[in-house]
């Protein structure tokens, strides 16, 4: 019995000294880009929420005079936007802008089963404004992560400074010609797959005014966006036939429901659109677009008097 106990002692032990190891190297820390949530600043002027495109589109460091910081996960649908905006509000200035993206794949499409992205949630939200949540799920999430991280583990021994992201991403690179089609044909068919119709307009629709409503409740001053996008991609769109009409009502319904928001456009402008040496895929810009989108942003933000 007592080289059991021993024996059970041990092996908590191993694990609970392991576990310290690899929440504690740079790939745990950075998985998700969670990390940025623990280093937040107060009294921002500017942020933004969305999925992949305001994570890698919009970069703030190149406009520092800005108190402005990123609150964009990949893949995060509105649902978590609007939750991580009420989480976090207390480090906005009293009237500060918030940039709520409209993506292509968010008009009639998005995921409803969050499961695949709940686990950096569990870090950074409380339980109710999850979607979900179990005790399991959260202690293995935010305690004792190496009992999940399976492959992972290897990080301790092994760890990177880099996120974990697409090679394209984080470099000063773009796609040539073919690999841009191919990638464009990839993206436009995986988007139309996770089509829900009508419903899903309507609950987009929803989700993206229930993230307004809590901004002007707030003293907040919303503020629409949706970044550029290849003119590749956007060619395959426009053979669809009913997407930027669809695109459009989408838009113009927010824009009627609130009269008084703002809403700035380039998912077509030809500043970016025809500019492929700017983009790392047929619709993430890379570094260079980034940072000349940022500031493009910033310019037509202070030209309406938004920003100082």
């Amino acid at each position: 019995m007592k080289r059991l106990i021993f024996k059970s002692l041990f092996i908590f032990l191993f694990l609970f000294i392991l576990n310290i190891l690899y929440i504690h190297t740079n790939y745990w820390e950075g998985e998700n880009n969670v990390k940025k949530f623990f280093d937040m600043p107060y009294n921002l002027e500017l942020v933004n929420v969305g999925s992949s495109h305001g994570v890698f589109d919009i970069k703030y460091d190149v406009v520092p005079e800005i108190k402005a910081w990123n609150l964009a996960l990949s893949a995060q649908p509105y649902f978590y936007d609007l939750q991580i905006l009420k989480h976090y509000s207390k480090h906005f200035a009293k009237d500060a802008i918030i940039l709520i993206p409209i993506s292509y794949f968010g008009i009639t499409g998005r995921e409803q089963n969050y499961a695949d992205f709940r686990s950096r949630y569990y870090r950074i939200l409380s339980k109710q404004e999850m979607d979900f949540w179990s005790l399991n799920e959260y202690i293995f999430y935010k305690f004792f992560p190496i009992l999940i991280a399976k492959e992972d583990i290897i990080k301790i021994f092994c760890d990177s400074t880099k996120e974990k992201m697409s090679p394209y991403y984080n470099r000063y690179e773009y796609l040539d010609n073919i690999e841009l089609k191919e990638y464009c044909i990839r993206k436009y068919k995986s988007w139309i797959s996770k089509g829900k119709g009508k419903s899903g307009f309507l609950q987009n629709i929803q989700e993206i005014s229930a993230t307004i409503d809590f901004c002007y409740e707030n003293n907040f001053r919303p503020v629409l966006i949706s970044t550029p996008i290849t003119d590749i991609l956007n060619e395959i769109y426009v053979q669809d036939g009913d997407f930027f009409p669809t695109f459009k009502q989408f838009s113009d319904e927010l824009c009627k429901k609130y009269p008084n928001i703002c809403y700035f456009d380039y998912s077509r402008d030809e500043r970016f659109s025809a500019q492929h040496e700017l983009f790392a895929d047929g619709d993430h810009l890379n570094n260079f677009g980034a940072e000349k989108f940022t500031k493009q942003l910033i310019s037509d933000l202070k030209a309406r008097k938004l920003l100082k």
